[in-house]
């Protein structure tokens, strides 16, 4: 892999001067992810199983990748060469990337340039990357995925030795690297001990078979959590990829808060530009936000005595709820154009926000961290 000197990351705050507007704005507190990451990384670390920190969510940001990094978490992982990319040039060539979703056909010359190890299902596209290493003198690691507790990619569990036997004898610029499995990301249910130890034996027997050894078995990602913490995951299992868990504070399957850890991590800002008016009470508030910045599916307001009634692509309009014992619908009246309404987003809010150049990015990290 060449080496390139690392570039300022284009998501740093001077860059967002480009933004001629200030609102809607996702606040990022960097502290509160690296306490996230150190809790992960050692939990994880205590049971023999490193973490790779995924950073699909928020398009690969040097400075959320940094506060991962901070904490122990020293290898990112990501389902777009872009944003691999910009890890790369950020860091330079020791960084170890991994490509999470099989690589398009068209993208492996490209992909064998800037990644360490890809996540790969079909023998054609690994011949490729075989190619395109042989062309650039380069080894590239696969891990092979098998489908266990998902409806998404991966060999089904029969097919998975011949597979790698087939790999090992037509591709050696490829390294078999390890297996790896999915859970929760398109089926309901979440990862059972019992799918993750077909991964442990079937590695034994392609071992066996190929007489190569394969040292990785990557188990799932934030889903995988709980029996994490419940030392339920089969010995063997000895990598995960964590993304939502590090930067939401808890686990994708119940969506139970991991113990200690911040989930208070990402705040959305929104500006007010129309108040109405009845009765010299507030009942409506419109908002400068759409759903070219996020859908307000994927957001809750902070205040509880809001709502969101209803959305277009660059308006919200926001209700009060009644007023109640303690509460008094007079409290909005000095409410006013200009005004500032804030919401918790979820998982797919971060990732719209964070997609959405219309949506300013401002980094807040204080040095005081919180204890474990």
């Amino acid at each position: 892999m060449a080496s390139k000197k690392p570039e300022k990351d284009p998501s740093s705050p001077k860059d967002n001067s480009l933004f001629l507007m200030h609102y809607p704005c996702l606040k990022i507190y960097l502290d509160r992810i690296s306490h996230n990451s150190r809790i992960i990384q050692m939990h994880c670390s205590e049971s023999g199983i490193s973490v790779i920190g995924v950073t699909k969510c928020v398009l690969g940001d040097t400075r959320i990748a940094a506060a991962m990094k901070n904490s122990g978490i020293t290898t990112f992982g990501d389902s777009r060469l872009e944003n691999l990319e910009r890890l790369r040039n950020f860091y330079g060539e020791k960084q170890v990337l991994v490509m999470l979703r099989s690589p398009m056909p068209d993208e492996v010359e490209r992909l064998v340039g800037i990644c360490d190890i890809s996540l790969n299902t079909q023998l054609k596209t690994v011949k490729l990357i075989e190619n395109a290493c042989r062309k650039k003198k380069l080894i590239h690691r696969v891990i092979v995925m098998v489908e266990t507790d998902d409806e998404r990619e991966g060999l089904l569990p029969g097919d998975v030795t011949s597979f790698c036997k087939q790999l090992v004898k037509d591709c050696k610029a490829v390294e078999l690297y390890g297996l790896g499995t999915n859970a929760r990301c398109i089926a309901k249910n979440g990862p059972v001990p019992k799918s993750l130890k077909i991964l442990v034996d079937l590695r034994q027997e392609i071992m066996k078979t190929t007489g190569i050894n394969m040292p990785v078995i990557s188990g799932g990602n934030s889903s995988i959590w709980n029996l994490i913490e419940k030392n339920m995951v089969p010995e063997g299992v000895n990598q995960v990829r964590i993304g939502e868990a590090i930067l939401l504070g808890h686990n994708t399957v119940d969506y139970r808060p991991i113990k200690k850890a911040s989930m208070d991590t990402f705040l959305l800002e929104a500006q007010v530009i129309e108040v109405k008016k009845r009765n010299n009470r507030v009942y409506k508030i419109i908002l400068a936000l759409g759903l070219q910045d996020v859908s307000s599916k994927n957001i809750d307001c902070c205040s509880p005595d809001l709502y969101i009634i209803s959305q277009s692509s660059d308006h919200t309009v926001v209700g009060i709820k009644e007023a109640g014992p303690g509460k008094d619908k007079n409290s909005f009246l000095k409410l006013e154009s200009g005004g500032i309404i804030s919401f918790k987003p979820d998982y797919f809010g971060v990732l719209s926000c964070m997609t959405s150049p219309y949506v300013k990015k401002k980094y807040i990290e204080r040095k005081k961290t919180n204890k474990i």
